[in-house]
């Protein structure tokens, strides 16, 4: 796959492997979104921009529940 794609809603088989990786519980549940981004391009090799797209999906999708990443993500989608 391409990194600079910021698209990836599409990309199922990621999205199924971080919705994998959630439920296992190695993210813990207080990580700010910077750190949960971070965490998401060391684990599946990706850049900044997928990574907050991923966290952006996942939230959406009701997979990735924490009040502080919720907040952050709006900030940033408001801009």
């Amino acid at each position: 796959m391409v990194d600079k794609k910021t698209s990836i809603e599409d990309d199922d088989e990621l999205i199924d492997d971080a919705a994998e990786l959630l439920k296992t519980g190695v993210f813990k549940n207080d990580f700010n979104l910077r750190m949960k981004i971070t965490m998401f391009q060391r684990i599946f090799r990706i850049g900044w921009h997928r990574g907050f797209n991923l966290a952006r999906v996942l939230r959406n999708r009701s997979l990735l529940v924490n009040a502080i990443v919720d907040e952050e993500i709006s900030e940033k989608l408001s801009k």
